[in-house]
């Protein structure tokens, strides 16, 4: 039976200072006395008050000396503001992507240490798929021993935890605060998420076009079902690839024949755009997560599938 390698991950936090300030273990000392790791990853910034990388080195001399872990390394993160939950979000995610990451190595993060704004990232790393998507990360509390047991405690979300139960409304509003606006610029014929070009074609940037502005619109989703698109979606699509790119006539001959035939837009035609323009999202993104929120998602059955962008209209700007 192939052994599983256990890895704790932590934040250090006053708490964890210990004998260098006349205190008991803290928090990380303490999971290491309750639960046994293989390695020990230590994540320090130096702050204004307190010198964590003087706790840092204290830590992994004790856990070294108490032979607490066969292994302790140490990173740094630097960070103008601890409290920013953006800024520690994309710091945390960069250490976590360069993790190796198998079947072999179960990663736990140990939560107690930190800001509240760091243990918010953690719960936010984990409960989407940004840590791994093959490899899930465990979430554990620790509580001072003269509490009783358990010492540790595993952290399961959408429970009675009190400090999570208090910090679900502030998840919500953080998932959204760590999405880039999608920015459409029509003159120019360009998509932005973030700072990011999507490289969509003209006619790609139409069709996303009209699912964003359904979004501004307040129309959630759009059903498109049997053979052909609707003559509505054409002419839009049309106007938009006129707007956007008024010298490339012959782009759009084929969508000015079936409009002066009275005729509609092929369903086959509809999805391949649909399929091309997404799978540049992705490419583009590179993350799962974030590719869902700006993606024409589909959903439905066959026959009569419903398009929308899954993004909040205040995240989206058409100008």
């Amino acid at each position: 039976m192939t052994e599983v390698k256990k890895v704790l991950l932590s934040f250090v936090g006053t708490n964890d200072a210990g004998k260098l300030i006349s205190k008991e273990d803290g928090a990380i000392l303490t999971a290491l006395k309750n639960e046994r790791f293989s390695e020990v990853i230590l994540l320090w910034n130096n702050g204004s008050n307190f010198n964590f990388h003087e706790i840092t080195k204290y830590l992994k001399h004790e856990i070294t000396e108490r032979k607490l872990s066969e292994k302790v390394t140490d990173i740094e993160i630097k960070l103008k503001d601890v409290t920013d939950h953006n800024e520690i979000y994309s710091a945390l995610k960069l250490i976590c992507d360069d993790l190796p990451k198998s079947k072999k190595l179960k990663y736990t993060a140990a939560i107690s240490s930190g800001t509240p704004a760091m243990q918010v990232c953690w719960i936010l790393l984990a409960e989407s798929s940004d840590f791994s998507r093959e490899i899930p990360l465990r979430l554990i509390k620790v509580r001072d021993p003269k509490f009783g047991k358990p010492v540790i405690e595993d952290v399961k979300l959408q429970t009675s935890l009190p400090k999570i139960i208090r910090l679900e409304d502030e998840i919500d509003s953080l998932k959204k605060d760590l999405v880039p606006n999608l920015f459409i610029d029509i003159k120019r014929g360009r998509v932005f998420i973030g700072e990011r070009e999507i490289p969509l074609s003209p006619i790609e940037l139409s069709y996303y076009r009209y699912f964003a502005q359904n979004v501004i619109n307040g129309k959630e989703s759009e059903k498109f079902s049997g053979i052909f698109a609707s003559q509505n979606f054409l002419q839009l699509i049309y106007k938009y690839h006129e707007e956007s790119f008024p010298d490339l006539d012959l782009n759009r001959i084929e969508l000015k024949k079936l409009l002066d035939k009275k005729q509609q837009l092929m369903l086959t035609t509809f999805r391949g755009n649909i399929s091309k323009l997404n799978k540049k999202i992705k490419r583009a993104l590179g993350n799962e997560t974030l590719s869902n929120y700006f993606k024409v998602a589909v959903e439905g059955k066959r026959g009569a599938k419903f398009y929308e962008i899954k993004l909040p209209i205040e995240k989206i700007i058409i100008s």
